[in-house]
């Protein structure tokens, strides 16, 4: 007997995959037009809606989370919502969101870092993963130390060795370390006691160095923020150890100058950050958002912490510096490491922080302060001297002249001008200083005075043709040339020069933009406006003057706007330094090249100086006062030619009136360009024509009423401010 079986009739059914992907559109466009989404995420002030359920299945963290949380949810709260710290970006969370919904996304080379970041914190290891290949396919010169300073690449081995074999073999890692932005930075001198030590390896001593940091962060708990705050300076025993000169015992028959003066200003230093702590900690209160359930996703994850102690790369700057790529913690950090020679040394390391005896260092000492802080002075080269004038104290126009003579290391008082000149610039033609225009705290001013070398008082000359402030002038071909500045209500074109022999100014062709607070400088037979601000913005842009054809024409633009900047010609090059871009002091440098129309950076400052004075004397380029975006300083620096680092040390007078031949035998100091530079008979170098062609820079402090008065408070600064 046969018995029929039913059959099976189910119906089968598959969507197709466009079908599929257009269902995913559909849910992403209901997640956009925000139809039954049940959680925010809020990215600084935006918001981002979409659905707990759909973010659980791409990303662990999220499911976690939600899990989480999922109890404490009310029938009375409607939504959930999630506060990203500052680690992350709208832009990258809202692509990674999309991508979520829709399986594909497109990051803009430009993104990709921060979406990398922001998958990582988000456990979506596909993205990670994708976006870390990219990086490191794509690396450049540019882009290598930032890319290995990501917050948590260094948990992918793999990634990171592949990293750090390309920052080892950079061909200029001195200049990828100069253009490094963002990248702590570390400066570290260290004293010898012969020159058989002086003779370690580049390696050893940056290794050397870098225990000394961790141990200094380790056992010390100090933070990598408060060790970039000064240049340090250690001294090396005979065990090979270092130690901070500041553990030398005051009255120490080895207590040298330059460790004391390193000494007060590291105790100053340390005071000002007790303060900054106190303030720091103080609760600020906060508002709560009614209705919703919030709850903060937090920037930091253990679990990506690395904790590495490492050197990376290393190179040698000159004879007795080197540059080196580390990481502190598992942070990368440019460390800058200098020799120096002392003449003695402990034989032991000290067991307490204060050993009986050290090495003598006898050969530098700092640069003495000037008499107040002040910004927006006049500053030149005035018969081999450093000459300061005017400028503003936080309380009035200063009438005040100072000179500085290197050779003494001394600051001497000058006859002081006829009324109270700040936000103006000075010159030097034919051994005469030209303090050119000006506010003197109410108004602009049109008067220039004049001092000669050896002068008991200033002299007045013919006026200019239009009273300014902030404005750039310099001297060229027996001219002076005043270019631009501010009129009281906008920054102006209008261009002047002076004749000495006739006492007459005449009016040349006008800028193409109406600048202020450009930095200028004559270079190579032209006149050079270089930044500034145009009334409302911060310029990078560049006008060139022939003085033969009185016409003005562009050359490549800054790579950083800048107002308030210096200005000079040194070693050949026209260097421009400090400033601000209209949000903060600017420590950084940039250097043009003739040959090729391109700015390169420089060397950075050891202190951030907005309205900054320069001057070359004596084969130096020095960065006088300005404002640090918090203090009005009364330091300076200078760039030091031999090792291309900006220093606030200078040799002894002492030690150059014995003999620079003996000097430079002792310290390990033996190329030509140094030796020119510190000569006692005031020799320049081989540059020396070049660099003083221009004995002066727009200087002045912006302030938003871009007028004489309303000029911002300040308070002493500490000259050994780092990066």
């Amino acid at each position: 007997m046969v018995t029929e079986g039913k059959m099976n009739t189910s119906l089968v059914m598959e969507d197709s995959p466009e079908v599929l992907h257009q269902r995913l559109g559909q849910l992403n466009q209901l997640r956009k037009s925000r139809h039954f989404c049940d959680v925010i995420l809020q990215v600084g002030s935006s918001e981002i809606h979409a659905h707990r359920s759909v973010l659980a299945c791409a990303s662990p963290y999220f499911f976690e989370l939600f899990t989480s949380d999922d109890d404490r949810k009310t029938a009375h709260e409607g939504r959930l919502m999630y506060k990203l710290s500052s680690g992350f970006e709208r832009d990258s969370v809202e692509r990674l969101v999309n991508y979520v919904y829709t399986g594909c996304m497109e990051v803009p080379d430009q993104l990709v870092k921060t979406v990398f970041i922001a998958a990582r914190k988000l456990k979506m290891e596909t993205v990670s993963r994708a976006c870390g290949e990219h990086l490191v396919a794509h690396l450049t010169p540019e882009s290598c130390l930032s890319v290995r300073a990501i917050n948590g690449i260094a948990s992918n081995a793999a990634l990171v060795n592949r990293v750090d074999e390309y920052i080892q073999q950079v061909s200029d890692l001195v200049q990828v370390t100069r253009d490094a932005l963002g990248i702590p930075k570390i400066q570290v001198s260290v004293i010898h006691r012969t020159h058989d030590e002086a003779a370690i390896t580049g390696r050893a001593l940056c290794n050397l160095v870098l225990e000394w940091v961790k141990k200094q962060m380790v056992e010390e708990d100090l933070h990598l923020d408060l060790m970039k705050e000064k240049k340090h300076m250690l001294y090396l025993n005979i065990d090979n150890s270092l130690h901070d000169c500041s553990d030398i015992q005051s009255g120490d028959l080895n207590d040298s100058d330059m460790v004391q003066d390193y000494k007060k200003m590291s105790r100053k230093l340390s005071q000002t950050n007790i303060k900054m702590r106190r303030k720091s900690t103080t609760p600020q209160p906060v508002k709560p958002r009614l209705m919703l359930y919030s709850r903060s996703i937090s920037d930091k994850d253990d679990s990506e912490q690395d904790s590495d102690w490492k050197l990376i790369a290393y190179a040698q700057v000159s004879e007795s510096s080197w540059v080196a790529v580390v990481t502190l913690k598992g942070s990368v950090t440019v460390m800058s490491v200098q020799q120096k020679m002392g003449s003695s040394s402990p034989t032991h390391t000290p067991i307490s922080s204060r050993p009986a005896s050290v090495e003598k260092v006898d050969y530098y000492t700092v640069i003495p302060h000037m008499s107040s802080p002040k910004c927006a002075t006049g500053t030149g080269n005035l018969n081999g001297h450093l000459l300061v004038c005017g400028g503003y104290d936080r309380g009035e126009c200063l009438r005040t002249v100072e000179d500085y003579n290197p050779e003494m290391n001394a600051w001497t008082i000058q006859p002081p001008m006829h009324q109270g000149r700040g936000r103006f610039d000075l010159t030097v033609l034919n051994g005469k200083a030209y303090a050119i225009g000006g506010c003197d705290g109410s108004k602009e001013l049109s008067t220039v005075e004049v001092l000669e070398e050896n002068a008991k008082k200033w002299s007045s000359v013919a006026p200019l043709p239009l009273a300014r402030s902030n404005t750039g002038v310099c001297s060229l071909d027996g001219k002076v040339f005043c270019i631009g500045g501010w009129n009281g209500q906008y920054g102006i074109k209008q261009c002047d020069m002076y004749t000495p022999e006739t006492d007459i100014w005449q009016t040349i062709a006008s800028l193409h933009i109406g600048r202020y607070q450009a930095g200028v400088a004559a270079y190579k037979g032209m006149v050079y406006a270089i930044g500034g601000c145009d009334s409302w913005n911060c310029l990078n842009s560049v006008e060139v003057y022939d003085s033969r054809l009185d016409t003005w024409r562009f050359a490549a633009p800054m790579t950083t706007p800048r107002r308030g900047c210096g200005a000079e010609v040194f070693k050949g090059k026209l260097y421009v330094m400090g400033g601000s871009d209209g949000t903060h002091s600017l420590c950084t440098t940039e250097i043009y090249d003739l040959e090729t129309n391109t700015w390169m950076p420089g060397p950075s400052m050891t202190t951030c100086r907005a309205n900054v004075g320069v001057a070359v004397v004596n084969g130096k380029l020095y960065a006088v006062g300005g404002f640090s975006g918090k203090n009005f300083l009364n330091s300076i620096e200078y760039l030091d030619p031999a090792t291309d680092e900006w220093t606030n040390f200078t040799p002894k007078p002492e030690v150059i009136r014995n003999g620079i031949d003996n000097y430079t035998k002792r310290s390990g100091y033996r190329n030509e360009e140094n030796s020119q530079a510190v000569e006692s008979d005031g020799t320049q170098g081989s540059d020396h024509e070049d660099a003083v062609e221009h004995e002066a820079v727009a200087n002045g402090h912006h302030v938003a009423e871009n007028g004489c008065n309303g000029l911002p408070n300040g308070v002493h600064s500490i000259a050994t401010n780092g990066h």
